[in-house]
């Protein structure tokens, strides 16, 4: 139930004119990315249909709520926050009083239901991509009825704090070091991604979401949010690492990360990622890893490398909520 408060918010389907208005208040919003600027979003369009809206009180914006539909799909009452991306849901301009969130979501809930949508699927945005971090959206969701449907496991790195990378990590980057491995940013996309292709294959039976020419239009357009770095033997590239950051936010977050079978004897993705984070830290606030399960299922091997580089774990959740 909505606690009593005089309903003051409108909700409107997002449409091209408001691309000005929605970017603003994402570049200043306390947990909106660069991934939801419209730009980005919006390199996928033929996949997904947009069904984000915006929030407005009066003349003022005050709150998106990012989601689409998969196009050609048999759910077409499914609505998801955001189907094409890690997460979506509810971004705020400034953190809003409980109140004015409960409104927020009957304000869009209704008008959900308004769009013949009976379901509706919710990743929130994870902590570590947040300026400033709350609960409110959970409390909610446990209070209203939404079912948390998976649990992943994420890893995180507080860089206001000393790096705690363990010996074993150390050792090898010394390895690696010795091999006559280098690293460097590049724009080598070609060389890296059938590398990165044949490894996700091999290894876990998947594609990465990106195609090559995807994710160079996309890091075209952004380039000081999206670097490659990668490791070299004898002019080859055997390992890399894809990062998105985010300054405004304070985060970066390695996207892709793979070596080929030359690139695993020598070390070279924990040569790579201590590079990394060398350069980031002192510069950005935060660090994501990105997750070690795959529904729900923990890899642990990929979470002990991680936690070797003195990562912790934070929980990213799903949540679906019945619209019926």
């Amino acid at each position: 139930m909505i606690t009593q408060v005089q309903k003051m918010l409108e909700a409107r389907r997002y449409t091209a004119s408001d691309a000005e208005d929605w970017d603003k208040l994402i570049d200043h919003s306390v947990n909106g990315t660069f991934l939801f600027r419209r730009g980005f979003m919006e390199y996928h369009a033929d996949r997904f249909e947009d069904f984000s809206y915006l929030l407005w009180r009066g003349k003022e914006l005050v709150a998106v709520f990012v989601a689409g539909r998969v196009r050609n799909t048999l759910e077409l009452q499914t609505l998801v926050a955001h189907p094409g991306l890690t997460y979506g849901g509810l971004v705020v301009a400034t953190e809003l009083k409980y109140p004015v969130l409960e409104e927020a979501y009957s304000v869009l809930l209704e008008a959900f239901q308004a769009e013949g949508f009976s379901k509706l699927i919710i990743k929130p945005v994870a902590r570590v991509f947040c300026r400033q971090a709350t609960e409110a959206n959970i409390f909610y969701f446990h209070q209203n009825n939404f079912v948390l449907t998976r649990r992943e496991l994420n890893s995180v790195i507080d860089l206001t704090q000393s790096l705690n990378i363990s010996k074993g990590r150390k050792d090898n980057i010394r390895k690696a070091r010795k091999s006559g491995l280098t690293i460097d940013c590049s724009n080598d996309f070609k060389s890296f991604w059938p590398l990165l292709i044949d490894n996700l294959w091999q290894t876990h039976g998947v594609q990465p979401p990106h195609s090559e020419k995807e994710i160079i239009l996309l890091q075209q357009k952004y380039p000081k949010n999206i670097k490659l770095y990668v490791a070299r033997l004898d002019e080859t590239v055997v390992g890399g690492v894809v990062l998105f950051l985010d300054p405004l936010h304070g985060f970066a977050h390695t996207q892709y990360i793979s070596a080929n079978e030359r690139g695993k004897q020598v070390g070279a993705v924990d040569a790579i990622l201590g590079h990394i984070l060398a350069e980031v830290h002192g510069n950005f606030l935060r660090f994501s890893f990105g997750i070690s399960t795959a529904k729900g299922i923990l890899n642990s091997g990929l979470l002990a490398q991680k936690e070797g580089f003195g990562a912790t774990v934070e929980l990213i959740d799903v949540y679906e909520k019945c619209l019926l």
